[in-house]
């Protein structure tokens, strides 16, 4: 079997693992599945990149990884760390985003596009009061660093929106895809474990967690291999 396709393949094997593991409450083989499909996916990633090693994208995953196997233990008293590495990760891809929209100073956005991009800004102000002032009221320890991690993440996804209404290519599709997965992933997360316990929240959660990397990674490799291609 192709290297490139096993760890494909195993991205896939461990991510329905993990998501047959939460489901099925088998604590133990989420422990192995979780840390195994983000390890598989940044492997891929790795082989599959046609320019050399882009450090500042595996330091994205790494990081992104960090958090993935502290939150396995999802207790309170590691929610900051996971929140610390997470943060970095959304912050490293914004400054990205905003490093490269500067740079390459993209044509206006047609007419047409500014509602989209209303829309997102009216979605992402109800994601943030939602996250802030519902999930996590004033009177919770870390109020003010939820505030600014949702701030951080909202932040994220609108430049990833611009971007994308910018340039509607193949790797901004990823881009916007992986944005609006995460933001997704997050919201029910916090719902589920801090305000209201629903098991879809969960699994949806989960589900859309086990996505993102896939999307992420191809995003990179898209970003990479147009690189190269220039």
């Amino acid at each position: 079997m192709n290297v490139l396709k096993s760890h494909l393949a195993l991205y896939f094997i461990f991510g329905i693992l993990y998501f047959l593991s939460t489901l099925m409450n088998w604590t133990y083989l989420s422990y192995a599945a979780k840390p195994l499909f983000i390890g598989a996916i940044s492997f891929y990633y790795i082989e599959e990149s046609k320019s050399p090693l882009n450090y500042y994208n595996c330091s994205i995953l790494t990081l992104l990884f960090f958090s993935g196997v502290i939150n396995l233990l999802e207790g309170y008293n590691y929610l900051l760390y996971v929140v610390f590495f997470n943060f970095l990760a959304y912050c490293l891809l914004l400054f990205q985003l905003i490093k490269k929209l500067i740079q390459e100073r993209p044509s206006t956005i047609e007419k047409g596009n500014f509602l989209s991009v209303l829309i997102i800004l009216l979605f992402l102000t109800c994601v943030l009061y939602i996250s802030s002032f519902i999930v996590f009221d004033r009177s919770f320890e870390w109020f003010k660093v939820i505030l600014v991690y949702g701030f951080a993440l909202c932040s994220f996804v609108l430049a990833a929106t611009l971007t994308y209404l910018s340039a509607p290519n193949p790797k901004n599709t990823f881009l916007i895809l992986y944005a609006l997965d995460i933001i997704i992933c997050e919201l029910f997360y916090g719902i589920y474990h801090y305000y209201y316990q629903v098991a879809l929240l969960r699994f949806t959660s989960i589900l859309c967690y086990i996505i993102s990397f896939y999307l992420l990674a191809h995003y990179f490799l898209k970003e990479n291999n147009n690189s190269v291609a220039k």
